[in-house]
């Protein structure tokens, strides 16, 4: 039994629910280390799963995230899980962003997923990786407003099987202090 006020602040004994109870200490503390160990940076991401296990040469990911706020530094990003039937070591991507005010910017880029080695980079087991990659560092945004990024394999096979998601995810940048005074 637990004593805890009633609506009028008299204190009355209430049975704690038998869950509650047989939550370990432990359990809490990891529990909340998990909670706040979360990226709270983050202030957009969204995630595109492929139908078919594969993403096709004319298939285009496109995110339209809402950005507001030109005072925060951001960094952009992208994540991709896969599996091992995955047939490359590297993916190549071409993509274009559009901002709210029509200015277009396109970039080609290369990103690896595996070691010289052929072990798989990112986080995950024999059946599935998860990697993130850092697009632009650093970024401060000049105009409010929907941006638009679309991107595509850009690999030589126009069936490039193994890929499961791709996601856009854009944080709040770290801003080091300069200690020099």
């Amino acid at each position: 039994m637990a004593v805890i006020p009633d609506e009028t602040g008299k204190m009355i004994n209430h049975p704690i629910p038998q869950a509650i109870k047989n939550v370990s200490p432990l359990s809490l503390v990891l529990l909340l280390i998990s909670l706040f160990s979360c990226n709270q940076g983050a202030i957009y991401e969204e995630k595109y799963e492929f139908a078919g296990n594969g993403w096709y040469k004319d298939s285009v990911v496109t995110f339209n995230p809402v950005l507001e706020d030109t005072s925060k530094v951001l960094n952009l990003g992208f994540s991709m899980e896969h599996s091992n039937d995955y047939p490359y070591s590297n993916l190549w991507l071409f993509i274009e962003v559009k901002s709210p005010d029509g200015h277009m910017q396109t970039d080609t880029m290369e990103y690896f997923l595996a070691e010289p080695d052929g072990r798989w980079i990112g986080k995950g087991n024999d059946d599935s990786r998860l990697l993130y990659w850092l697009y632009k560092r650093g970024v401060k945004l000049s105009t409010p407003g929907t941006y638009s990024f679309s991107i595509r394999q850009g690999m030589r096979r126009a069936d490039l099987f193994g890929i499961h998601s791709f996601s856009l995810w854009v944080e709040e940048a770290e801003m080091k202090q300069d200690n020099s005074n």
